[in-house]
């Protein structure tokens, strides 16, 4: 049973063009058999055949269907794919019921702190994107300063054998420092952070090279794309722009309007019609007032993990009791 089917998408953001394709994204309960069973498909997806590298076109319709536990599940992590949907609204669906209606009546259960992919996603797109001055010379501090060692040491020797080097590296730079991360058995590994790429200790210093050098490499090619404007991604940078500016609202208004306000900037940015260099330099300013807007929000920590675990419950008990006839 579907209980919804909603466009998604550049449909739903209001960023579609003549050539854009058309994408679905639905929820269903599945059938009492499937329940009992545990064989429920928690992920449909019914598109057109492609050549590789084939993209799609205007007559394409791609629909993705998640079970309604999915669905549920993907809330209560944050994921972005799932709280647009949760924000769509009337207009948009193509097919609704009174589940989906009990759904929107109770998304205030169900947004939370946890919306953090937000900022794991801005975070990724602002490294990604961005050619911030700073970010770009602490790149190439750390890519001389191990461009040095392994000359004189060689590839072999731990990057922790070098710590003083890296503390003097570290200084006064936002974008070097050092972060520890736990392992699953509990043991403690100290990383070396380069624009957020990180480093165990215990790797070799020539394996932290090679990945420093990718970093500089990359970052100076941006660079020359904000002076020429080419080979640009534009498509993936109003996502960024587009998310970004999704997770403030829903941080400070606990809403997030469909379609998105400012839809002719985001189809700007789309179509490439803005300097690559002020877009980049948007999405790091949205990064930063996405981390601001989180500490402040006053959204729960957590979405209501029991109501949506009772919900499931009401919903499929209900499929499986109407199925059998009150037999069970």
């Amino acid at each position: 049973m579907i209980i919804l089917r909603s466009k998604f998408g550049s449909h739903l953001y209001g960023t579609n063009t003549a050539t854009s394709d058309t994408d679905y994204k639905s929820i269903y309960i599945p059938d009492a058999r499937n329940i009992l069973l545990q064989r429920i498909k928690t992920s449909i997806q019914h598109k057109r055949p492609k050549e590789e590298f084939e993209k799609n076109n205007a007559e394409d319709i791609d629909e993705e269907i998640y079970s309604l536990d999915k669905f549920l599940d993907l809330v209560y992590q944050g994921q972005t794919v799932a709280l647009d949907l949760l924000f769509s609204n009337s207009q948009n669906h193509l097919e609704s019921n009174h589940i989906w209606d009990e759904i929107a009546t109770n998304r205030h259960r169900l947004v939370s702190r946890r919306s953090e992919s937000f900022i794991g996603y801005c975070r990724q797109q602002a490294n990604k994107y961005g050619i911030k001055g700073s970010r770009v010379a602490a790149s190439r501090k750390a890519y001389e300063l191990l461009k040095d060692i392994v000359q004189m040491w060689g590839r072999t020797p731990k990057l922790r054998d070098f710590k003083m080097n890296l503390i003097s590296l570290a200084e006064d730079n936002e974008f070097i420092k050092f972060e520890t991360k736990v392992l699953d058995n509990g043991q403690e590994i100290e990383h070396l952070s380069v624009c957020d790429r990180l480093m165990p200790f215990t790797s070799s210093v020539g394996s932290a090279f090679d990945i420093v050098k990718r970093v500089f490499e990359e970052y100076g090619k941006r660079a020359l794309q904000a002076e020429s404007n080419e080979n640009v991604d534009w498509k993936a940078l109003s996502h960024a722009v587009r998310i970004g500016q999704q997770a403030i609202e829903l941080f400070d208004t606990h809403n997030i309007i469909f379609p998105r306000p400012n839809a002719h900037e985001l189809l700007k940015i789309k179509k490439g019609e803005l300097p690559y260099k002020e877009v980049s330099e948007l999405i790091e300013e949205l990064f930063v007032q996405v981390a601001d807007s989180a500490e402040r929000t006053t959204l729960p920590q957590n979405p209501d993990k029991e109501w949506i675990e009772n919900f499931i419950v009401d919903k499929y008990g209900l499929q499986v009791y109407d199925a059998f006839g009150g037999v069970c």
